[in-house]
């Protein structure tokens, strides 16, 4: 079984002085209840390759913009060859439906990997905050296959600025993944991951 290493670099761009780890509103392979903050514009750069050799397999360049304190929209750019030419640009969308910071239980819905030559992912996730860590849960829809796919995941952030998470979905052709998150600066920060292939095959 191989794995695939990925490694995301986080910029954030704002009037205000907010976290880079916003940049990233999810955890290694699945999507989170988090959504870029108000007046916040993201920048993710995304390498990904085989462990094994240490290669760059995928380029892609994904933004976020934060919509008041509860949506999110961006474009997404693959990068990784002219073969992905004519369809190179991805929209993105989530929006938070329920929120209660008191009791740490939030619920959010978003579309990814939009493109008008093929159907995109429908999500629902929600999430809980246990204290020693949170916990993220949710389904998609892969239009595609006719199917729905779960997920869950955990994550926990410290004060260092460091954070770690797992993440697990549901499907032969989906992944197990787990990574290390750092925040170098106010402004920036950086994921590196790894992802297990559910049906023992080769990492994406």
């Amino acid at each position: 079984m191989r794995r695939a290493l990925v490694l995301a670099l986080c910029l954030a761009a704002s009037a205000w002085a907010l976290p880079a780890a916003a940049c990233y509103t999810g955890l290694v392979l699945i999507p989170t209840t988090d959504v870029t903050p108000a007046y916040t514009w993201a920048v993710d750069l995304q390498y990904q390759g085989y462990s094994a050799a240490f290669r760059t397999d995928a380029l892609i360049l994904n933004t976020e913009v934060g919509i008041m304190d509860r949506a999110e929209i961006g474009l997404d750019f693959d990068l990784t060859s002219e073969a992905h030419a004519d369809r190179r640009a991805l929209f993105n969308a989530k929006l938070v439906l329920y929120r209660n910071p008191e009791s740490g239980v939030a619920l959010a819905a978003g579309l990814t990997n939009y493109h008008t030559r093929f159907a995109p992912v429908a999500y629902l996730v929600g999430s809980k905050d246990l204290g020693a860590f949170r916990l993220q849960a949710g389904a998609q829809y892969d239009r595609d296959a006719s199917r729905w796919d779960g997920f869950v995941g955990l994550d926990r952030s410290f004060e260092s600025g460091w954070s770690v998470m797992a993440d697990y979905t549901t499907g032969e052709e989906n992944f197990a993944s787990a990574g290390i998150g750092w925040q170098a600066a106010e402004r920036l920060g950086s994921l590196l991951g790894a992802q297990w292939p559910n049906g023992g095959g080769p990492g994406v």
